[in-house]
């Protein structure tokens, strides 16, 4: 017998609810992405506005608990990180909460040791694109891990993959580059895929 697939799970924002309002949650699928169920909104602090909550990402923990990173374009924490924390499957959540990192969108990424990473945009100056790590299931964040510094306009968006244990690769979306770059984009619409292969420490 052929057991079946395990649940996948997609955090969305701006999914219309039945009365017209929008909202942030989890979806869930049993079938490979066939068909979805809503499982339970991501609750926002009283003036958040939810329109504001983009680009989710989410990631199970060692401890079975599911960790989300929400893009925030809200006054309070603005251009922040926010986490949330499910410990029942995606059912409930907890509300949105800062981790002290500015910068996004977040990827997450549990690791061959069961640490997590996150990887995200940074477009302050130097612009590029930063990690972090936790090592307690994200109840805290290590200090940003520098991935690259020589960005020049719009980047990040980075997605990252462990190839072999502490055998990490980014990559990442630039619109135009300099730095290390030998050619300078010109500006348009144009855009290029980046990347680095670098070592986590044990």
């Amino acid at each position: 017998m052929t057991p079946p697939p395990a649940a996948s799970f997609t955090p969305a924002s701006n999914t219309p609810e039945t009365n017209g309002r929008r909202r942030v949650g989890v979806w869930e699928s049993k079938d490979d992405g066939l068909t979805w169920n809503w499982l339970g909104p991501i609750p926002g602090r009283p003036n958040d506005d939810p329109n504001n909550f983009h680009e989710l990402h989410l990631v199970e923990a060692a401890n079975g608990h599911l960790v989300a990173h929400v893009r925030n374009h809200n006054k309070e924490n603005e251009r922040e990180t926010l986490q949330s924390e499910s410990t029942d499957g995606g059912r409930t959540w907890s509300t949105v909460h800062p981790i002290g990192v500015w910068g996004l969108p977040s990827h997450l990424l549990r690791l061959h040791d069961n640490r997590l990473l996150m990887t995200y945009g940074y477009r302050r100056d130097p612009r590029g694109n930063h990690a972090r790590l936790s090592a307690d299931n994200g109840r805290t964040w290590s200090e940003p891990i520098i991935l690259s510094d020589d960005g020049h306009g719009d980047l990040g968006y980075p997605s990252t993959v462990e190839l072999a244990p502490n055998d990490m690769l980014t990559v990442w979306y630039e619109h135009t580059l300099s730095g290390s770059v030998p050619t300078k984009l010109p500006e348009g619409p144009l855009s290029v895929l980046r990347q680095v292969r670098w070592k986590l420490k044990t």
